[in-house]
């Protein structure tokens, strides 16, 4: 199978294995790697990872086949959690890894109580919202306003992001999310959005109309 092609990406990210992940947990391969990508996200269970497969593959040099296998066998060895839930209709899948040294503290209930959260539209709690990057100076990177009347606020990181999720179609959304602001005179309503408030808003906007593979 042809691997996922879209170069789309900031070629600054980074993810970061650690050896414990190795010598502890015995991964390697693609099972590792994302690993890697999705503890960056969930370490000290301040967050979670809510991406696509496309995501993982692209970033990984892999194909959603070969993601789909290597998820499947870190829930096998309970590396990490799985929760799905119901937003708008949309079935959306979050993960959480399990740190080496919270394998069996681990409560269930905070992943619980995040995907409720995301499943209302609320924001993410997490420090480091981007999994490009997984240190935590994501949410302090320079934020930028995009579409015709810069009423939609991301960062660099986040915008790369939305062009690897629908390379095709993330400028259009962007500009039709700042013109219904605009239109709307919903200024006030979205000042309080953080830029990965933003970046959910759109990329929910990609999924419900059929240009985000899940």
């Amino acid at each position: 199978m042809e691997k996922n092609k879209n170069k789309n990406i900031n070629p600054q990210s980074y993810y970061t294995i650690q050896y414990w992940m190795i010598n502890e947990l015995g991964l390697k391969g693609l099972e590792l790697n994302i690993y890697a990508i999705i503890y960056g996200f969930s370490r000290d269970h301040s967050g979670v990872f809510m991406g696509s497969r496309n995501y993982l593959a692209t970033f990984t040099n892999s194909t959603k086949a070969g993601v789909d296998k290597a998820l499947k066998g870190l829930l096998k060895k309970n590396l990490l959690e799985k929760k799905e839930y119901i937003n708008r209709g949309i079935k959306y899948c979050i993960y959480v890894a399990k740190e080496v040294a919270n394998l069996v503290s681990y409560q269930s209930t905070q992943l619980s109580g995040v995907a409720n959260s995301v499943s209302q539209g609320s924001q993410l709690s997490c420090p480091n919202n981007i999994e490009d990057n997984i240190e935590d100076n994501t949410l302090s990177l320079e934020v930028k306003h995009f579409g015709l009347y810069g009423n939609v606020i991301l960062n660099d990181e986040l915008y790369d992001r939305l062009k690897i999720e629908s390379e095709e179609y993330a400028d259009e959304y962007i500009n039709r999310l700042d013109s219904h602001i605009e239109m709307h005179q919903l200024h006030k309503q979205y000042s309080a959005y953080a830029p990965n408030q933003f970046f959910i808003k759109i990329f929910d906007m990609l999924r419900r109309d059929g240009h985000v593979e899940v």
